[in-house]
């Protein structure tokens, strides 16, 4: 949900007299009539446009979404991170727990989230080398039913992979400069359509 706030400011400055002795020249009078409808006609404008952002986001909000689109899930978690910015930046909402698993080289290592019977995610699986994220898989149950296709989107640095499976999405999130995960990564690239 996008939330926008527009804050206007009435800049009207008053020119008028300061006690019942001073007498206003006819100038002062003139710019103050300006300057107050000028901020009116600003504030209808502003109004306006503050409408018109609303309408837009609703908008955008009740469109479907873009398949390769992120998951909302993993929005704040980016490849790179450690794996205690992925814990707290990971927002599968609802509970869940970790599990920690040391690959057979030292350098390799994963977490996976499991989520309790009934959440959305069902599990998450965050891939390590060096103690940087460089893999994502997320099983989470889909919400309009499995609908659509796979979608393979792909950057100089990243591929992702969104696939319906049944009444779940598999998303796949991988560095293409990890050497652990190259082969896997550019495989997928090849399928990406430009």
């Amino acid at each position: 949900m996008i939330v926008i706030v527009i804050v206007i400011a009435n800049g009207t400055r008053s020119r008028s007299p300061k006690s019942r002795n001073d007498v206003p020249d006819p100038e002062s009078l003139t710019r103050w009539g300006a300057d107050h409808r000028s901020n009116a006609m600003w504030t209808k404008r502003a109004a306006a446009f503050a409408r018109a952002v609303a309408i837009a986001g609703a908008a955008a909000a009740c469109t479907p979404s873009d398949p390769g689109a992120p998951d909302p899930s993993l929005v704040a978690v980016k490849l790179g991170m450690a794996p205690r910015d992925v814990r707290e930046r990971f927002v599968p909402g609802a509970e869940g727990s970790w599990q920690t698993t040391v690959g057979s080289a030292a350098d390799d290592t994963a977490i996976e989230w499991v989520g309790k019977p009934g959440s959305r995610v069902e599990k998450a699986t965050f891939e390590f080398h060096l103690g940087m994220l460089v893999a994502v898989r997320e099983t989470s149950h889909t919400m309009n039913g499995g609908a659509g296709a796979e979608h393979v989107s792909a950057t100089p640095k990243t591929v992702t992979l969104t696939r319906p499976n049944g009444a779940q999405t598999e998303v796949t999130i991988l560095s293409r400069d990890c050497p652990t995960h190259h082969v896997e990564a550019e495989n997928l690239a090849k399928l990406a359509r430009p």
